[in-house]
């Protein structure tokens, strides 16, 4: 069995159980020493919501090493066969291993979604120019790693109606340990300053995008 964490929409059990339907073990628990940050495009805004590459709307959510920062995120277990096709879906990021401290402060070892690159997303995990188009050229031409775009507004409601099934301290978490690509603008600060993000509890996300 693999141990997986999942910092996103994957923080609702609902959310994570429909994207891995066998997962065994889910719980919740802190990862030290991560942030969240919208850094990186998301390619299925472009291939199934509509997104347009003049928007700045247009991030998901990765994780990245920081200092002083603890994130809560779920954690569960599921096999190899059902890591295989998460791998895929999160095809685009790096996955790294990190120190998971559950809720009786017991430390174990998870694999979480990080912060990756284009050059090396380009070299080590599409063979050729051809798969990368199948991934990814066909539906975004421009830089998938940025440090200027901004949270795809259904995609951050989902993720913080997410956050907030596990109770008012995780979402507090969310909003406070989460950062636009900037890297200093946390999503607290962006959703009171953008009207629009206020009602997110009620924000018809009007679909699925599990991580």
């Amino acid at each position: 069995m693999i141990s997986v964490v999942g910092y996103g929409s994957l923080l609702s059990e609902q959310s994570a159980r429909e994207t891995v339907p066998e997962l065994e073990n889910f719980r919740l628990v802190e990862v030290p020493g991560y942030r969240r940050i919208f850094n990186k495009v998301g390619i299925v805004f472009f291939s199934r919501h509509g997104a347009d590459e003049t928007d700045l709307e247009i991030a998901s959510c990765s994780t990245q090493p920081a200092d002083g920062v603890s994130i809560i995120c779920s954690q569960f277990e599921c096999s190899e066969t059902a890591f295989r096709d998460l791998y895929e879906r999160e095809h685009r990021f790096r996955w790294a291993e990190v120190e998971t401290v559950d809720q009786q402060g017991v430390t174990t070892q998870g694999r979480i979604c990080t912060t990756y690159n284009d050059q090396d997303y380009r070299l080590n995990k599409c063979i050729t120019e051809a798969e990368y188009q199948r991934r990814v050229g066909q539906f975004y031409s421009g830089v998938i790693w940025r440090d200027d775009i901004l949270p795809f507004p259904r995609y951050l409601a989902f993720c913080l109606q997410a956050a907030s099934t596990q109770g008012e301290h995780v979402l507090n978490n969310f909003l406070d340990s989460s950062f636009l690509a900037d890297g200093k603008t946390t999503i607290r600060t962006y959703v009171e300053q953008h009207p629009a993000l206020a009602d997110w509890r009620v924000f018809d996300t009007g679909y699925s995008y599990k991580r």
